[in-house]
């Protein structure tokens, strides 16, 4: 689960855990992640700071590079969150050796998305998704859920 990779996990889920696989996504067991969910606190005013915005300094981050996104993406692993792309899909979209100047424009593109995550002040709505995650129902021995996120790996 660590590394993202959920049927691996599986696997090696012994018999003395109460993990006995994973649900089958029904209207019921989508009922029942729901009830799982907290329900969303009322903003507290005191935990909002009024005070001017502090810019980051652009120069800091100018090493996130094309080739420093393709060299980490050599070396990360993890399953797919909201848009279910795992690392593996990602890095032989990342790296040259799969589509050469076409990988190269894709890492640079997510360079310049950390670079601007990193220093700017982006609106939720536009990063909504990587910010999320994807509900995996394991199924507890009793036919119980236990609810696991899995965020986005990008």
């Amino acid at each position: 689960m660590l590394h993202g990779q959920v049927k691996k996990a599986l696997r090696f889920v012994d018999n003395t855990n109460d993990i006995n696989g994973k649900h089958d996504i029904t209207t019921d067991i989508k009922k029942k992640l729901k009830e799982k969910h907290p329900k969303a606190a009322e903003l507290k005013q005191s935990a909002i700071i009024d005070e001017p915005e502090t810019k980051t300094e652009r120069v800091i981050f100018e090493n996130i590079t094309q080739g420093e996104i393709a060299s980490n993406a050599k070396n990360s692993s993890g399953s797919g969150g909201q848009t279910q792309i795992d690392m593996g899909t990602w890095r032989e979209m990342i790296c040259p050796k799969s589509y050469g100047t076409h990988s190269q424009n894709l890492a640079d593109e997510i360079a310049t998305l950390a670079m601007h995550l990193a220093t700017d002040t982006i609106p939720h709505d536009y990063v909504s998704t990587l910010l999320t995650c994807r509900l995996v129902p394991l199924k507890k021995k009793d036919n119980g859920i236990r609810p696991v996120g899995v965020g986005e790996c990008l």
